[in-house]
This record gives structure tokens, C-alpha cells and sequence, in this order.
């Protein structure tokens, strides 16, 4: 019998996924025997949204005390010091053009582990997600070759990042981040925005143990 789904639809942008990643990888291996995880880069910064982070910083300065204070993740100084960056544009086409080229070159690829390592380029690392130059390292380290950020450069994988829009709007996800339980082709989101472990992993065990009807 196939397993159920977990499914993190995360964004590059967003400091609340960053939050919960710790929390999304622990579920993911406390309850791989029980559930299929997957991650889904959803788009944040898409439309009128697409603009200089500096725009932003004052939201993100007052905003990163408290998610550091609630789920224990650390922004970095690098990251600090690109708030106040207005030629920085924020753009999640490019991190979610990067996830599906990764994800298509090597569809086993554990994708939990991906979107952990794009959310750390921007809040651990300080990179850029709207340059292409910034999944260097990032592609090398999922087995495909650093030109890759050409393809990114010529936007050709913009249809891949389409496709992963799409699909967290088809599951539920109108916020990030969202955790999606999915079975037998439906998704019902489980829940949007932060939550600590033990919710998450109080909830997984009776999804577990009472499946919801279809």
C-alpha cells in the first residue's frame, strides 16, 4: 500500500520556513515509516509582490526577533546586511527554477533536503536567490554540473517553476508554510504557518492511527 504524503510547501523568501525547517526534517525522519515527505516550492514573492528586499526590511527586522525567539532558528549577520540592499530584487521564480532543476535532473532526490538548502543560501548564507551565480555550490552539491546556472540565467526552466506554483495552489497552500497531508490523489492542508514539533508530531500520529475519510 502507498504510503500517505506530507507534503512542505516552503518558499525561499520566507523567514517562517526557515522557522520550521529543523521541525520539518526531524517529522521526516521520526515518521518516514508511516509517511512519503516531499517538498514543494511554493512562490511568495510572485506579481505585484517582485521587488527590492529594502522595500521589505523594516517588516523583516521586526518580524525576525520573533521567529528566532519561537522556533530557535538564527538569521545570520550576511543575511542581515542584504535588508538594507535595494538593488536586491525578491523574486521566487529563480529559487523554485533552481528547485525543479534539481528535482528533474535527479527525481530522487530527497526534496525535504533541498528546500532546507535553498532557505539556507538566503538566511544562513547571505546569497542572493534572485542571482543566478548563488546555486552554483547548491547544484554541485545535488550531483548536477555548476553550469547549470546557465539554464537558470536563460530562465529555460521557467516552466519547471510554473509547474511547482501550480501544484502547492491545486494542494491548499495559500501561505508559507504549509504542511500538506495527501492521500490517494487529495490534499487537505494540515496546517499554515509555524508549528512546533510536538503539534506536528501529535497530529501525524493520529493521522496515522485514524486516517480521515476521502
Amino acid at each position: 500500500m502507498t504510503k500517505p504524503e506530507i507534503v512542505y510547501v516552503f518558499d525561499g523568501y520566507c523567514g517562517w520556513c526557515w522557522g520550521i525547517a529543523d521541525v520539518v526534517s526531524r517529522l521526516a525522519r521520526d515518521f518516514s515509516d508511516r509517511f512519503a515527505f516531499s517538498a514543494v516550492s511554493g512562490g511568495l514573492m510572485l506579481g505585484p509582490r517582485i521587488g527590492p528586499l529594502g522595500d521589505f526590511a523594516d517588516y523583516i527586522e521586526r518580524a525576525i526577533p520573533r521567529v528566532e525567539q519561537m522556533t530557535g532558528a538564527k538569521f545570520s549577520d550576511a543575511h542581515m546586511k542584504l535588508l538594507r540592499q535595494r538593488e536586491t530584487i525578491q523574486d521566487s521564480t529563480l529559487p523554485a527554477m533552481a528547485f525543479s532543476l534539481v528535482t528533474k535532473a535527479n527525481p530522487a532526490t530527497n526534496t525535504i533536503e533541498l528546500a532546507h538548502a535553498i532557505l539556507k543560501l538566503n538566511f544562513d548564507e547571505g546569497k542572493v536567490l534572485s542571482d543566478a551565480d548563488s546555486y552554483a555550490e547548491l547544484f554541485v552539491a545535488f550531483g548536477l554540473p555548476e553550469t547549470t546556472v546557465l539554464e537558470l540565467k536563460s530562465r529555460s526552466a521557467l516552466a519547471g517553476a510554473e509547474s511547482q506554483f501550480e501544484r502547492a495552489r491545486e494542494m491548499g497552500a495559500e501561505s508559507f508554510p504549509t504542511i500538506v497531508y495527501g492521500r490517494e490523489g487529495q490534499y487537505f492542508p494540515l496546517c499554515q504557518g509555524y508549528q512546533n514539533y510536538e503539534n506536528l508530531a501529535h497530529a501525524l500520529t493520529v493521522l496515522h492511527r485514524e486516517p480521515p475519510p476521502l
